[in-house]
């Protein structure tokens, strides 16, 4: 057949698709507005869990450290100051393993008898000169030692340099830049590069022993020894050559390295991943966005409809993931009563509210407009260039008609999620909001501070007030290298993953970057790939579902007593269900109770459904 002819007759038939695609949008819009769609409403949050009464919230969440078998070596008088020591504290509390401090700035001598593991979390290794053969006569002898951060190249450290792995020591330091993976320290890591513009090390120049097991380099192309482990007689040493793992994003490498040095360790974690969509339902805006009216010619509206929600809706399937979405009534800049109800857009809020409810969802509540609670003083809407209010009335009358047109959207649907604007939340406002919403149980702002936004920044916890605080990690169509370093290290800490959009991100150039939707698209099903290709049997939840996973781990306490055939684990703070993660070179092939799967080569999800239980090991030949 002639091609063209065949051309013609393909381009006809196109022309032909146009109409009819309009009548059966029509005919589409038409039908839910007579009948909009159905969605069941369940008084319980989760199917499987139930939130804990705030009043049973166990003593045991702090364990007694008198037994502790870890010892925090800190110098109060350090240049690093606190970051570094805040750093580990925060991490082994997450991971639940007890443990003292000491500072060597006042102590008049350093005892390990008593401990198993040492961390060092200073730079001035000379302030512990006269202590160090002694330390490492401590580790030869079975000791295990970190250097969660590096120390000074000094005398001090010359002298023992050979017991940590190191060949050569040269003089000065060197400023690689990035981190590359040459083992999978983190999940889903191997391979990686990290941090070519945002990790700028101090390191040693140093050269390591063939017995040292490396497994970060810098990405720089010179390949320098970030972190490596080595054995010193009966004992371990792990060494970090970096200054850059000091902060909040990095606490997952800390852990992992930690774990290192420990034949078997067992820590609770979340085991959820959330995903939010900020600012959904909202009005949509009218008219037409050149760059995706030239790309799918719609004006916006329709393409929130035809093809952002059905691209969303392909991605949810793939990935079985369940929606958590919250609401903005308007975004007309309202800051005093009376605060109107918005009945212009009610059919859109009704028919994409229902949607993610009929699936599965859950809708929270974000604002009756997008302005953050806080007033003038506070000096935080200005930085964003957003108006402040002016009392605390109006901000609390805003939030009642959220509420109010919240529950006339979408009847009977429970609205405990309260996600702030632009994360933003003053202290004021977080004081009397569970007062404003009787329903309110969880707050999900984020976890990393940001040094150009003043956010309302959380950890996974509960407040004193009951409210759970469950923190998003990761942002946008198209998440940075840097959120992926984020993300990969809160897999390894709790076993979480909280991500979220906005779909106007997709109209505005700086958010989207320039990219057309298409590209948009294709980056979030990457990230989303890589993601849960790294936590297998991660469970996908809701935000309140997630919330109650959070309290089940900030309660829950492990001990266990481990040999080489296997661990009897005990969990104090156990309520109906406990997740875990234990990184070991053993293999394990039993379980008495639960369940447990593998993570990657050393790192294992255990499931436990009894607060007692035993893991038998392989027994090797």
């Amino acid at each position: 057949m002639d091609k063209g002819v065949n051309m013609e007759r393909k381009i006809g038939f196109s022309w032909l698709l146009l109409p009819l695609s309009v009548l059966i949008f029509l005919s589409f819009a038409l039908f839910i507005e007579r009948s909009g769609i159905t969605y069941t409403v369940s008084h319980k949050p989760s199917n499987f869990l139930v939130p804990l009464s705030p009043a049973s919230i166990s003593s045991s969440l702090n364990k007694d450290t008198t037994d502790a078998d870890t010892l925090v070596l800190k110098y109060s008088d350090s240049l690093i100051k606190k970051a570094s020591l805040d750093t580990i504290t925060a991490v082994l509390d997450s991971m639940k393993t007890p443990y003292s401090t000491l500072d060597i700035g006042n102590a008049e001598n350093i005892d390990l008898e008593n401990y198993g593991t040492v961390v060092i979390t200073f730079v001035e290794l000379l302030k512990i000169d006269a202590y160090l053969p002694t330390m490492m006569d401590w580790v030869e002898n079975g000791g295990k030692l970190l250097f969660a951060i590096r120390p000074d190249n000094s005398a001090a450290l010359l002298k023992i340099a050979p017991h940590l792995g190191i060949k050569n020591l040269e003089e000065g330091y060197i400023q690689p830049v990035g981190v590359e993976f040459l083992s999978e320290l983190l999940p889903g890591t191997a391979g990686v590069q990290f941090g070519l513009d945002y990790l700028n090390h101090s390191s040693l120049p140093v050269s390591l022993k063939d017995s040292s097991k490396l497994h970060l380099i810098s990405a720089d192309g010179n390949g320098e020894p970030i972190l490596w482990e080595t054995s010193y007689g009966k004992g371990k040493i792990v060494f970090i050559n970096s200054d850059q793992f000091i902060d909040k994003s990095s606490r997952g490498l800390i852990g992992a390295a930690y774990s290192l040095l420990q034949d078997v360790i067992i820590y609770p974690v979340i085991n959820a991943s959330v995903f939010y969509i900020d600012d959904f339902p909202a009005p949509v805006p009218e008219g037409k966005d050149e760059l995706i009216f030239n790309q799918f010619n719609r004006d916006i509206k329709s393409f929130y409809l035809n093809v952002w929600w059905p691209d969303m809706q392909e991605i949810k399937e793939k990935y079985n993931l369940a929606l958590s979405s919250v609401i903005i009534e308007t975004y007309d800049h309202i800051l005093h009563p009376p605060f109107v109800y918005n009945v212009k857009q009610d059919k859109i809020f009704q028919y994409f509210g229902a949607l993610v409810l009929r699936d599965g969802g859950e809708i929270g509540l974000h604002g009756y407009n997008h302005i953050p609670f806080c007033k003038e003083a506070d000096q935080k809407n200005q930085v964003l260039g957003y108006p402040t209010w002016d009392t605390t009335a109006d901000m609390q009358k805003s939030l009642q008609e959220l509420q109010h047109f919240s529950t006339s959207m979408l009847p009977g649907q429970p609205f405990s999620v309260y996600v702030p604007v632009s994360n933003m939340l003053c202290d004021e406002a977080r004081s009397w909001m569970p007062e404003v919403l009787p329903d309110l149980r969880i707050i999900a702002s984020v976890y990393l501070p940001d040094a150009n936004v003043p956010a309302y920044v959380q950890e996974f916890e509960e407040a004193e007030d009951g409210i759970i605080e469950f923190p998003r990690i990761t942002a946008g169509y198209n998440p940075s290298n840097f959120m992926k370093w984020a993300a990969a290290n809160e897999i390894m800490l709790h076993y979480t993953a909280g991500h979220f959009i906005h779909p106007d991100d997709v109209l505005d150039s700086y958010r989207s970057e320039g990219k057309t939707w298409v590209d948009l698209r294709e980056t979030l099903d990457e990230y989303l790939l890589w993601l849960y290709s790294s936590m297998p049997d991660v469970r996908n939840l809701t935000s309140s579902e997630g919330a109650m996973a959070v309290q089940r781990f900030a309660r829950l306490n492990p001990e266990y007593d481990c040999d080489n055939t296997g661990c009897s684990v005990s969990l104090d703070g156990f309520y109906d269900e406990g997740w875990m993660l234990m990184r070991t070179e053993k293999t394990p092939v039993s379980i008495s109770a639960g369940a447990f799967s593998e993570v990657m080569n050393d790192l294992y999800l255990i499931e436990a459904t009894v607060p007692n239980f035993d893991i038998q090991f392989e027994v090797q030949q």
